[in-house]
């Protein structure tokens, strides 16, 4: 089992990185190893199903998770329900000065789909890869939140 947290901050209210982070459809935009996702029982919401493809440790890996809690703006969780490997995870966040703070959860198990790979470098390189695409997400955010909000 394969279980990695990373926490950061994001310049925006909680409420915006919560729609955002929430809506799985999103991934593939602020996610380098996302390749594709869609909603399959339209909006997000709670049994909502996707389907997410991955490319990790030039590893091609395609899954259908469900989300199973959408705590509007505190929590969202899901799980892999259809793939070559079961993983789960949450995102919490919280107001900060700053704007959100955010603490990622994910829990895996690979089995031997990486071969002998040791957890501890599956973990290390995972929690890398979030370090890396948070400047991403927190560029995305910014300028979403920067944009005008048009009223009828």
């Amino acid at each position: 089992m394969i279980e990695a947290r990373h926490s950061y901050t994001l310049p925006v209210s909680p409420e915006l990185a919560f729609d955002y982070l929430s809506n799985p459809a999103n991934d593939a935009e602020w996610q380098a190893s996302c390749d594709a996702c869609e909603l399959l029982d339209g909006a997000p919401a709670v049994g909502a199903r996707y389907r997410i493809d991955f490319a990790f440790l030039s590893r091609r890996m395609k899954f259908v998770a469900e989300i199973t809690a959408l705590e509007a703006p505190s929590r969202y969780a899901f799980r892999v329900i259809d793939g070559p490997f079961r993983y789960e995870g949450e995102y919490r966040l919280a107001p900060h000065a700053d704007g959100v703070a955010v603490d990622w959860r994910f829990a895996a198990d690979p089995g031997r789909f990486f071969g002998i790979l040791p957890a501890s470098l599956l973990r290390k390189v995972l929690v890398s890869q979030v370090e890396k695409d948070v400047p991403r997400l927190a560029a995305l955010l910014t300028a979403r939140a920067a944009q005008p909000i048009l009223q009828d």
